[in-house]
């Protein structure tokens, strides 16, 4: 195996239009190029986090005042919740659909609304999180606690901190678990692709070129998304696929003119001359 001739560094770039590059990932690189995947993913995942963040934080500033105006004083002793309103008291959301229910006198224990999300009984918290499951917390545990509008509002400041590193990280995790499924079979796809075409190409050096050959799509929809463009995710397959084969192609071609060179010096140089210059030379000294 020869030494590779390009650095991680200027994949990015030479990606987009380099056969040489192509070549030397798929014939000399080593290991998968996972690791740069994941770098690339890191860097891309910016734009998308920083989307999804701003768009949080218009819903909490749009809706959360009108809905923690809504929230009453609530008081939980020995277990026990209770709260100083006529009940069951309806928090609802700017719609007017119910987001919460708070009853304590015992006449409503399960949630039956499909609008409502949470239920608060006199001994339980019932949280919807799903269309027909739930998660149901005993409020037993709890010595003494006092919630309002002010408390919750805290809890939401804080939560407005962490949104951007949470929201970064799990965008960043699914992106990299979903990719590298897709790069294993874009790799199965290339040795097919490589088998046709009579080349030597390994799995390794198949899930080099899918790594590369994907990465002008990552960086495509990462502009289009800054920019907000709606293209179809047809159209990146469709040119990752193109960019693999024109890949395996490069791969195939370098070996060929390995071949070619090789058949051009043994035809210079016939065996029969060889072996008479050998005589000629040996005779002289």
């Amino acid at each position: 195996m020869k030494n590779k001739k390009y650095r991680m560094v200027q994949m990015p770039f030479l990606s987009f239009f380099s056969k040489r590059f192509y070549a030397d990932v798929g014939r000399n690189w080593k290991g998968v190029n996972l690791a740069y995947l994941f770098l690339l993913l890191a860097i891309c995942s910016i734009p998308p986090t920083l989307d999804v963040r701003k768009n949080i934080l218009h819903s909490l500033e749009t809706e959360h005042v009108e809905i923690l105006n809504q929230i009453p004083a609530i008081r939980i002793t020995n277990g026990t919740a209770s709260i100083d309103q006529r009940q069951p008291y309806y928090i609802n959301r700017s719609n007017g659909k119910p987001l919460a229910i708070i009853d304590t006198t015992g006449s409503m224990n399960y949630i039956d609304d499909p609008s409502v999300m949470l239920l608060l009984t006199e001994t339980k918290l019932v949280v919807r999180r799903g269309k027909n499951l739930f998660n149901t917390f005993d409020l037993a545990g709890i010595a003494e606690l006092q919630i309002d509008k002010h408390l919750i509002n805290s809890w939401l400041q804080k939560a407005r901190e962490l949104i951007a590193p949470l929201s970064y990280g799990i965008f960043l995790m699914l992106s990299y678990i979903f990719a590298v499924l897709v790069m294993l079979l874009a790799a199965i796809v290339g040795l097919i692709l490589s088998a046709a075409m009579h080349n030597s190409l390994g799995f390794a050096g198949a899930l080099r070129l899918a790594t590369v050959a994907a990465t002008p799509s990552i960086i495509a929809i990462t502009v289009s998304a800054a920019l907000g463009l709606s293209v179809p995710g047809i159209v990146f397959v469709g040119i990752s696929l193109l960019y693999l084969i024109a890949g395996i192609k490069c791969c195939a071609k370098t070996a060929e003119d390995e071949n070619v060179r090789i058949d051009l010096r043994a035809a210079l140089i016939p065996e029969c001359m060889a072996a008479e210059g050998y005589d000629a030379f040996k005779e002289a000294a």
